[in-house]
């Protein structure tokens, strides 16, 4: 009987501090891709990386993207895959719009995008738009995420357990991880949510001062080239062991 090993190729979605922005200065490059704890996993695991994530995605866009991304790609009987899932703050929406999102611009270097994501407006703290109809209505969101973070927490919280049923309905390995803050602890109104996610697939859920940016900003580490904020090429490589060691339990 004859057997094919079966390509081994890790999706890696998230927003900019997945993605590897501005490791060498640049939003998007090659370089960075190549650099970002997601990638550094891969080669670590022996996965050629499929660096999927985009700036500025909110958490259902991340969901979104794996989801469109196995409806276009996935062939089971030729493809071996673990899915890497960097989950952004939880105060991020996206809504429906009506005129076309040209996110994949933002993005060149990105190995997959998401085409779906160009039907949504993406709503985030300290953006105020690109044209004047996005500038007058993104401060009404502004206001409605900020008096209602908890409700953004538990749509976070949804588009974790829709993307574990997915993954795990499918047999696909995993691992998610935080990159900024997402849940709030102790909250009674999370505790349903956060009570059905898989613990043992998600590394340090609860703990925000453990995500990725602000760990690593809080021990010191700083990125001269960067602008925006991002970490340089040491942070994500140790990350890249942390998820390492918690995958191999």
């Amino acid at each position: 009987m004859l057997t094919t090993n079966k390509e081994k190729i890790m999706i890696i979605a998230g927003c900019s501090h997945t993605s590897g922005s501005e490791i060498d200065g640049l939003e998007d490059s090659t370089y960075s891709r190549q650099h970002s704890y997601g990638s550094q996993l891969a080669y670590r695991m022996g996965y050629t990386p499929v660096n999927m994530a985009e700036p500025g995605s909110t958490n259902p866009t991340i969901a979104r993207s794996v989801l469109q991304w196995f409806s276009e790609n996935y062939n089971p009987s030729t493809m071996e895959i673990f899915v890497v899932i960097g989950w952004t703050e939880s105060t991020r929406m996206e809504v429906p719009w009506h005129n076309p999102a040209h996110y994949g611009a933002h993005c060149p270097y990105g190995d997959y995008y998401a085409s779906s994501g160009s039907e949504y407006l993406r709503i985030n703290m300290g953006w105020l738009g690109l044209n004047p109809e996005e500038k007058e209505i993104i401060p009404s969101y502004h206001t409605f995420m900020a008096q209602n973070e908890k409700y953004l927490e538990i749509v976070s919280a949804n588009a974790v357990l829709q993307l574990q049923y997915f993954l795990e309905a499918k047999n696909i390995n995993y691992v998610m991880c935080n990159v900024m803050h997402m849940f709030t602890e102790n909250d009674k109104h999370l505790k349903f949510y956060i009570n059905q996610i898989n613990r043992n697939k998600y590394y340090n859920m609860e703990k925000n001062d453990q995500s990725f940016f602000i760990k690593y900003k809080n021990l010191g580490y700083t990125n001269t080239k960067a602008k925006y904020w991002h970490h340089g090429e040491t942070p994500h490589a140790l990350f890249a062991d942390e998820l390492l060691k918690f995958i191999k339990g």
